[in-house]
């Protein structure tokens, strides 16, 4: 459904800002695990969104990374975020490490309205859980008279804070390793494939380009990186460059029909997948410093 003065509705959008992480979660569904440091100017991410909220009108539009916060110019993000995508509740999807330096989000948030920020748990350790769970305390829910709407899940007015532990429950690999090399999967089953995705309605633009999932979004720039663009195996994921600016309504229209449907890419990501524990992330920071 597109409205003219508005664009193609969807229920969800994301915006990759950044590739650069402070943690490297292994198996993560876009490489980040690989240091692939990319930052999108904000000068250039201003231009984009307004071109692409004339085409396309989210219920959620979340800012993804990497690890957004480490944006320089994140509260900016947001604020254009808000601007160009008006009506949508503006997600930041964050693991909650750099909340120190980003002191007076909850106060911004509160002050934008309709906001979300969701923190993930990516390690075990006790004393790492403890920090997170101290900042998440101290820049948010003892900011406020929050109401816990069911746990970890709280919200105060328009701003919704959640909490997903991903050591809990079931992980698996978007990839696989054969002989040390990274593949895709390649089971020749996309229905399948889509059906046991977990981010299979999660449309994504990164780097000005539009997406079907998260999982597709960087393929190129790895395979650029990692000399797999001669690959085989990789050839018809590589190919698969998503959709710019510059695309038609027709092929727009299509894009969206298509989001809740399998597509051939999705053979890349396993048709049964085998859920296990996620591995402990990486921690890229001087951890003397932040305990």
């Amino acid at each position: 459904m597109c409205n003219k003065s508005r664009g193609h509705w969807l229920p969800y959008l994301e915006w990759m800002v950044t590739t650069s992480c402070d943690l490297a979660c292994p198996g993560c569904d876009r490489f980040i695990d690989y240091q692939h440091n990319w930052t999108e100017d904000f000068d250039i991410l201003s231009h984009n969104m307004k071109a692409w909220s004339n085409k396309l009108d989210p219920d959620n539009f979340t800012i993804i990374g990497g690890e957004p916060l480490i944006h320089p110019r994140i509260y900016d993000i947001i604020e254009e975020s808000r601007k160009h995508f008006d009506h949508a509740k503006i997600e930041i999807y964050t693991n909650g490490f750099l909340l120190p330096k980003k002191k007076n989000i909850f106060k911004f948030l509160k002050k934008l309205g309709n906001c979300k920020v969701s923190i993930t748990l990516h390690n075990r350790d006790e004393k790492l859980r403890n920090l997170i769970w101290k900042n998440i305390y101290n820049y948010f829910l003892n900011l406020d008279n929050w109401r816990q709407v069911k746990e970890h899940h709280w919200i105060s007015g328009s701003i919704e804070f959640e909490v997903t532990d991903t050591t809990k429950g079931g992980w698996y690999d978007y990839r696989q390793k054969i002989n040390g090399k990274l593949k895709p999967w390649n089971d020749r089953n996309p229905e399948s494939s889509y059906k046991n995705c977990g981010v299979n309605i999660y449309p994504i633009i990164y780097n000005n380009r539009l997406y079907k999932c998260p999982p597709i979004s960087m393929v190129r720039t790895h395979a650029e990186k990692y000399n797999l663009m001669d690959d085989d195996d990789w050839k018809p994921y590589v190919e698969y460059s998503g959709l710019g600016l510059d695309c038609s309504e027709e092929e727009l229209e299509e894009f969206i029909e298509n989001i809740m449907k399998p597509h051939s890419i999705c053979a890349m990501c396993p048709a049964n997948p085998l859920l296990k524990p996620q591995k402990e992330a990486v921690v890229r920071h001087d951890l003397e410093k932040l305990l």
